[in-house]
């Protein structure tokens, strides 16, 4: 009896495990994705988008918050002339993040979570 229980807990602390890990990259995926989106507004090439992406991924997984992460692309569009109010990085955010939940959580070619530095790349909307 002490055994099914302990097989239990082993697979609800798998499933735990798989839920945060799947959480966690769809945060970096719309994380990615709110970076192209600025990058788009910015007119810059692919390289200095991702670039820019890696960047706030590598923030992300510091430990930096998002709202900490918002001021920082609010401030890097401003800084370049455009004007982009917090409400609209927010929703974007918002539905970068519905996409990238409902993104496969693994990689068809290999069976493995994508790392987040190389998920596919949104489209980004330019408004």
């Amino acid at each position: 009896m002490a055994r099914l229980f302990e097989e239990r807990e082993r697979a609800a602390e798998m499933i735990f495990a798989r839920d945060e890990e799947a959480r966690f990259v769809a945060r970096c995926r719309r994380m990615r994705g709110l970076a192209w989106y600025a990058a788009a507004k910015l007119g810059v090439d692919a390289r200095a988008a991702e670039g820019y992406a890696a960047e706030l991924v590598a923030s992300l997984v510091q430990g930096v918050k998002d709202e900490d992460l918002l001021e920082r692309i609010q401030a890097d569009l401003a800084a370049n002339g455009v004007i982009e109010t917090m409400g609209n990085l927010r929703a974007e955010l918002m539905r970068l993040g519905a996409q990238a939940s409902l993104e496969p959580a693994m990689s068809a070619a290999d069976g493995h979570p994508p790392r987040p530095d190389v998920g596919p790349l949104p489209t980004p909307m330019v408004s």
